[in-house]
């Protein structure tokens, strides 16, 4: 996705763009809504050199369009908003939450280079590669393909995110909460303090956790403070998605609740 740090808001504004065919008789730029939708989109190399005077190597910029949100990877943070696009190529994006994570020099440089860059956003096209332009902004974006899902059994997630309303957090630094699913029905991992174990039911995107057993170690206020949030959440379970290596787990509603990124035994 990014716990007990604060999220942060970014407003963007309202982001009136407008796409149009190209006057000069090339080939036409697609401005069709549903064709930002369904897609994970990652911006270029060149794209990323023009942000900023130093990319580090691995920099992952991205943005995805579904169910009226956008949301994405911003070098370091996650963000995401809602998002409104007519059928004229027009798109307009509501205030962005970004997550507070705190990364190196260089990206954060990137990540700041880039949300200013969506407030100059005027434009889009999408034709094999999805562009944003404006301004003296020239932004070009990659399709990727989407990665196979790591298996739930046997993968040690950890923890990244944690949720609560519209609030979504991340993990203390020097802390790991972990979950490890067996074939025999049971998740154990660290709570960031204690450890616990418990069984899991799983049918198809539905799964939920009996009540969980925990030692009782005591820790620092804001270590127990997380662990407390993140048991609280495991108790209102009630669906997973697993995307890649990117598990997150959700309430009754659909609501987000903990997200995590897998390793494979």
């Amino acid at each position: 996705m990014t716990l007990r740090r604060s999220l942060t808001s970014l407003t963007l504004g309202t982001l009136a763009l407008v796409a149009c065919a190209d006057p000069g008789g090339g080939s036409s730029t697609g401005t069709d809504p549903e064709a930002l939708v369904g897609h994970q989109w990652t911006l270029d190399a060149s794209s990323m050199a023009s942000l900023a005077g130093e990319v580090p190597a691995g920099a992952i910029v991205t943005i995805a369009f579904e169910d009226g949100q956008a949301s994405g990877r911003a070098a370091c943070n996650s963000y995401g908003g809602a998002y409104d696009a007519g059928d004229d190529g027009s798109l307009s994006f509501e205030s962005f939450a970004v997550t507070a994570m705190a990364c190196e020099a260089p990206l954060m440089t990137l990540e700041s280079a880039y949300l200013e860059a969506l407030g100059a956003v005027t434009g889009f096209g999408v034709d094999g590669k999805l562009t944003l332009n404006g301004d003296e902004i020239d932004l070009t974006f990659d399709e990727e393909v989407s990665p196979v899902a790591l298996p739930l059994v046997g993968t040690t997630w950890t923890l990244t995110t944690i949720a609560s309303g519209d609030a979504v957090s991340s993990v203390l630094n020097g802390t790991d909460v972990t979950a490890v699913f067996t074939a025999d029905a049971t998740v154990s991992g660290s709570a960031g303090c204690n450890r616990y174990s418990g069984s899991y039911t799983w049918t198809g995107d539905q799964l939920s956790f009996s009540p969980l057993a925990t030692t009782k170690m005591a820790c620092a206020d804001d270590v127990m403070a997380q662990e407390s949030a993140f048991l609280a959440s495991m108790e209102q379970v009630a669906s997973l998605a697993i995307e890649g290596s990117q598990l997150t787990l959700a309430d009754g509603s659909g609501a987000l609740l903990l997200g995590f990124d897998g390793t494979a035994a």
